[in-house]
This record gives structure tokens, C-alpha cells and sequence, in this order.
């Protein structure tokens, strides 16, 4: 089969039905040729789940192997994947970026609690971001880390935001070192080649030079929800 994702067409065969579902938006009919083709054998497939958490299921595991996949295929053409809860906002993307467990998704569902007619998510786990003609490009992406918020959009990217727990708000302009440092963090790598370091670091110089980045403290109260449309959203 083959997928439009992040304006690529994107060949593989999803076995189970929760990745052929999630994919399905992104099926792609016309005639260009493929960009990347993606396989996950078995024996790496049942590798893979032997090391998830107890209670992930192989159809799971499936959708992780693909997302890890089309990562790293996907570096050559200035693009990866973000490990963040995305929003659109009057045409504009932003990213809010944690680890597993940081509050991400809580942080944007509060936002959709506050402000769900102005704005919505549209990936709350694997967004990518890609660089088009010199400009940031946040995509969905059928991966959707178990949340079921997967669509097929995308925006021009305004901002990405790094988040961290805390009981007050507050806010920040990180250097660039630690966006570089935040950013590495946020694509799951853990090791590159030489040349795939350079694509990433090559996309991340777009990154700095045009997107808005911030480190975000906050609690999980709706406060927080008004403290970060009023200093990153809307302004």
C-alpha cells in the first residue's frame, strides 16, 4: 500500500487492523513513485514487542516499528519526527514537546477544553517535522502513540514548546544549546552515522533560524491552559 505522509509517499504493509485504520486517511491513489519504502519483518517485529511494557499489545509494538522506520527513512529529506502533542492554531502549528509521561497531552488537552473553538489537535504523539523550500512544515502522521488523535494535516510550524511539571507557570527562552539538546531528545535517537548527523543538525539550523522555541513550566490546573495561550498562542 501506499501513503502521502509528510508529502511523501510512503510504502508498506501494515498486518493489523490498528495501523491499517490510523493509515487510512493518509492512503495515497495518484502515480507518483515511492519515496520510501518501509518493511518490518517479523523476526524484528516479535524482537521489538519481547521489549515493550508488559501489556503492549503486538498491534501496538506494529505501529512503534513503523514510526521508528519511517524516523529514520525520512532524515534524508529534512524531515523527523517530534515526540510531542500538536496543535493547529489559526493555520499555524505548535509542538509541545515532553518525555513520555510529562504532560504533553494533558497540556493540550487542556487547551482544547479552553480554547476548542479556535484550535484542535492534530497528532498527540509522533508529528513530523519536515523542511519544504526552506520552510518548517509540521505534518500528522498515522502514529499515534495510543491516543487515537492521528489526522492528516499540516501547517506552516510557529513555535515548539518543551515542557516541564511544575506547580507554577512560568516561561522561558531556552539557548541554543539546549534546544539542540531538547530537539536530539525529542526525535528517540539514540545513535546517528555521520551522514545522518548531518541531515538532522542541517534541519535543526531551519529549525532555529525560523521557528520560535520555549520552555514551558506548568501545573495541570486550566490556568495553565490561559497562561500559555496568552504568552505563545496568541500573540
Amino acid at each position: 500500500m501506499k501513503y502521502l505522509i509528510a508529502d511523501l509517499v510512503t510504502e508498506f504493509q501494515p498486518r493489523f487492523d490498528n495501523l491499517k485504520n490510523l493509515a487510512k486517511p493518509f492512503l495515497y491513489c495518484g502515480d507518483r513513485a515511492s519515496d520510501l519504502k518501509l518493511k518490518v519483518s517479523d523476526e524484528w517485529l516479535n524482537k521489538l514487542h519481547g521489549k515493550m511494557e508488559e501489556g503492549v499489545s503486538l498491534e501496538e509494538t506494529e505501529e512503534f516499528a513503523y514510526a521508528c522506520a519511517f524516523n529514520k527513512a525520512i532524515l534524508p529529506h529534512f524531515a523527523m519526527l517530534v515526540h510531542s502533542s500538536g496543535i493547529i492554531y489559526e493555520n499555524k502549528a505548535y509542538l509541545f514537546s515532553a518525555p513520555s509521561g510529562g504532560g504533553k497531552s494533558t497540556h493540550t488537552g487542556l487547551l482544547c477544553k479552553a480554547y476548542g473553538d479556535r484550535l484542535h489537535i492534530f497528532n498527540d504523539d509522533k508529528p513530523i517535522v519536515r523542511a519544504i523550500n526552506g520552510k518548517p512544515i509540521a505534518f500528522g502522521t498515522p502514529f499515534d502513540g495510543g491516543s487515537g488523535i492521528a489526522l492528516n494535516e499540516s501547517a506552516e510550524l510557529k513555535a515548539i514548546v518543551f515542557l516541564e511539571k511544575g506547580e507554577k507557570n512560568s516561561i522561558s527562552i531556552p539557548n541554543t544549546k539546549e534546544i539542540i539538546k531538547r530537539l536530539y531528545l525529542s526525535t528517540s535517537f539514540r545513535s546517528l552515522s555521520k551522514s545522518t548527523a548531518a541531515d538532522i543538525l542541517s534541519l535543526f539550523d531551519i529549525l532555529i533560524n525560523q521557528c520560535s522555541f520555549y520552555l514551558l513550566t506548568c501545573n495541570t490546573d486550566i490556568s495553565a491552559a490561559h497562561f500559555s495561550y496568552d504568552n505563545i498562542i496568541n500573540i
